[in-house]
């Protein structure tokens, strides 16, 4: 699930900056100057760094999700599986943009602000079971890190000193359950049986 919401974020930061050459490098790795990153100009870089995995308590759902299927035939819809809520992770990540100079970087940094604060739809093509459900991913940006996380602290883990970044904050639903269909129930249409009349014999006839 996480390599679809990191798809996801490389197609939505090759979208919106849109004053470059298109397809501007994106790399994951943690925030730094490997291999010259932005040190000249045409070497532009963005980077998305995943610095925090966790479920989203808020979230989290008791009971029991019942899927139905389509009644056929004027018949009303029957239950066909039921299994508990769908989780939700959280996952956060620094973004960062690499340039010659810092003003190229501030450029890039607020094309990306206003791309994602657009909507907080974030499109994430997830498994058919969640698409079946109507469950979507959620982008948030500008939060704060991670309630025991830290800015500063998150730089000194990374071993680089303070840049200008933004806190993406993406919620996913997770495919964690498992259906447990229904095998007792029947739920295609019924069979019907037509009886033939009987023959009419001949001293009934007459």
């Amino acid at each position: 699930m996480i390599e679809l919401v990191d798809q996801a974020l490389k197609s939505r930061v090759q979208q919106d900056v849109t004053w470059l050459p298109p397809g501007i490098p994106v790399t994951f790795q943690p925030p730094g100057r490997d291999g010259a990153l932005g040190e000249t100009a045409g070497s532009e870089t963005v980077g998305i760094y995943l610095y925090d995995i966790r479920e989203d308590l808020d979230r989290r759902q008791t009971g029991t999700v019942y899927q139905y299927d389509r009644g056929t035939m004027g018949l009303p819809d029957r239950k066909s599986a039921e299994f508990d809520p769908p989780r939700y992770a959280r996952l956060s990540y620094l973004v960062t943009a690499w340039a010659p100079d810092a003003l190229t970087s501030h450029r890039i940094l607020g094309e990306l602000f206003v791309g994602f604060a657009r909507s907080r739809d974030f499109p994430v093509p997830l498994p058919p079971e969640l698409q079946e459900m109507e469950l979507s991913a959620l982008l948030d940006i500008g939060h704060p890190p991670a309630e025991d996380r830290a800015l500063t602290e998150l730089w000194s883990t990374a071993s680089h000193s303070l840049i200008p970044a933004l806190n993406v904050t993406v919620t996913i639903p997770l495919l964690s359950f498992l259906p447990d269909s229904y095998t007792h129930w029947v739920t295609g249409p019924p069979v019907v049986r037509v009886r033939k009349p009987e023959p009419v014999k001949d001293e009934e006839a007459q």
